[in-house]
């Protein structure tokens, strides 16, 4: 196996820590699929069952996620290296939570759900990173829950829109009207405009119709509303 190779594997969440003889093992007597996908191409479709995981070993994907009634959605931009389908793959609810497609092009290792499962049963340490990665999803989906309470509308915005993304950084458009964030955030559409146009003077988000366009999400969550 190249070094790069070796290199770039060890930087996925499930096989860090994992020893060269060890990821050698793993590639001879498993199989493992890479794939190179051109922008714009369709990696996996939200409420698919999961089947196993996808890992993005270069390149950066676009995920989409929607509303249960489809009336708004949030779109981000992932860069490698990343994992899908770990947190879905287990469990009652074992279809994907969001659409992803290629954002650039990218460089894909899917692993099937029977190989997870030897691996997870052989590898110590992959059973370990199992666990992490899904404690530490588990507690990103639950710490800004219990955040203190927001006393501005520009505080109670941000932190609806932090609880609604994948990861708190990089880019995201969250396609939503005045009308329906307001109702999430309880407040007159037009009080909710006024606020959104106060935060884009910070020049953190951009503002267009029924959209708003955040350049770095990590810089809009660092200011104090």
């Amino acid at each position: 196996m190249e070094q790069t190779m070796f290199d770039t594997l060890l930087t996925l969440p499930l096989f860090q820590g994992l020893s060269h003889d060890d990821l050698t093992r793993i590639l001879e007597s498993t199989q493992l699929r890479f794939e190179t996908l051109p922008p714009n191409s369709v990696i996996v479709r939200q409420d698919e069952i999961c089947t196993g995981v996808t890992f993005v070993l270069d390149g950066q994907v676009e995920s989409i996620t929607y509303a249960a009634d489809r009336s708004w959605s949030v779109e981000e931009i992932l860069a490698a290296p990343a994992a899908i389908g770990i947190e879905t793959l287990y469990g009652s609810s074992r279809t994907f939570h969001s659409f992803y497609s290629a954002h650039t092009q990218v460089r894909l290792l899917k692993v099937d759900k029977r190989t997870i499962a030897a691996l997870t049963g052989y590898f110590e340490v992959f059973r370990i990173n199992m666990l992490n990665y899904l404690s530490a999803t588990s507690a990103h989906l639950r710490q800004p829950l219990w955040q203190p309470a927001k006393s501005s509308l520009e505080g109670h915005i941000v932190q609806f829109l932090r609880i609604h993304v994948l990861r708190p950084a990089g880019q995201k458009t969250f396609r939503i009207s005045l009308r329906t964030l307001g109702n999430y955030v309880g407040e007159d559409y037009r009080y909710v405009s006024k606020a959104l146009h106060r935060i884009a003077q910070h020049k953190l988000i951009e503002l267009h119709r029924c959209a708003i366009y955040i350049p770095a999400f990590e810089n809009l969550i660092q200011v104090k509303f």
